[in-house]
């Protein structure tokens, strides 16, 4: 039985995320545990503290809500439902629940309601990949669209820094049968060359995924963030996998300015690995 997690703000973005993840684990036993996380410091309560207790119950109603259109599109007896809501940011609700609760994935929309159109990444999409560890987090744009039996292509891209624990890789080909997918092994570098500790993960890596359809594919003198968007527009790729969590690179790798460049918003799903997954 899987256990997935999903944090909604009850927003489209959120919905779309929960129909994808539906469709993606489709064929298996799953547990969807709907997570909204309240957070006390936007409410000001008066002296009764109703503020809060007003923003609860409110959620409650469109927590009910949700279960009713979840009930009319998800008839799947393999599926079960779970809600949750909490007083706490995010990423601290998903720290704490995460310590009862073993979970497979995380999916949610790359951003919440009230998030500027022109924004990639929402605060909480970019709180959770930075602070969660332990779980992967498949962050869907507004524009995904998951097409059951087509067969696709996932994209892992790898500086060939470090050995994927078994844990990782086990993962990566559990999602890659899920998705009917062939893997990508993308690596940029300014030269042809690899050092001996690289060559020595990227046949690792060739061992490792001796089971599923894969192919190794190198690109030189191009900026790293740039040279992932550009290989996986030019070949329509599925879904984008990374180990990278630091902020900058997040940031950089959907830049205002490179988007621009490259004309064109992501609409690849991605996958966050943990760094102790």
């Amino acid at each position: 039985m899987k256990n997935i997690l999903i944090p909604t703000d009850f927003s489209v973005n959120a919905w779309k995320a929960t129909v994808y993840a539906f469709s993606l684990f489709q064929n298996d036993l799953c547990n969807f545990y709907f997570l909204n996380a309240c957070k006390p410091e936007f409410y000001t309560p008066d002296v009764n503290g109703k503020s809060l207790a007003q923003a609860k119950a409110k959620n409650k109603v469109l927590m009910d809500k949700l279960f009713k259109e979840v009930a009319v599109i998800n008839k799947n007896p393999n599926h079960r439902f779970k809600s949750l809501i909490v007083e706490s940011w995010l990423n601290d609700a998903i720290i704490e629940i995460q310590k009862d609760i073993i979970f497979d994935l995380i999916v949610m929309g790359t951003k919440g309601e009230n998030e500027p159109d022109d924004k990639i990444f929402g605060t909480n999409s970019m709180n959770v990949i930075e602070t969660v560890d332990h779980m992967p987090v498949l962050l869907i744009p507004d524009q995904s669209v998951y097409v059951p039996e087509v067969k696709k292509e996932i994209v892992l891209a790898t500086r060939f820094d470090k050995s994927f624990s078994i844990a990782e890789i086990n993962f990566l080909i559990d999602m890659t049968k899920k998705f009917k997918a062939s893997i990508r092994i993308l690596y940029i570098q300014d030269t042809d060359n690899l050092s001996e500790d690289q060559q020595n993960r990227k046949e690792e890596l060739h061992d490792y995924f001796d089971e599923v359809s894969h192919s190794f594919h190198t690109l030189t003198n191009i900026e790293v963030t740039k040279g992932i968007h550009s290989f996986i527009q030019s070949r329509n790729s599925d879904i984008l996998v990374l180990n990278h969590k630091k902020r900058g690179f997040v940031k950089n790798l959907f830049s205002k300015s490179l988007l621009k460049e490259l004309g064109k918003k992501p609409e690849t799903p991605i996958i966050f690995m943990p760094a102790d997954l």
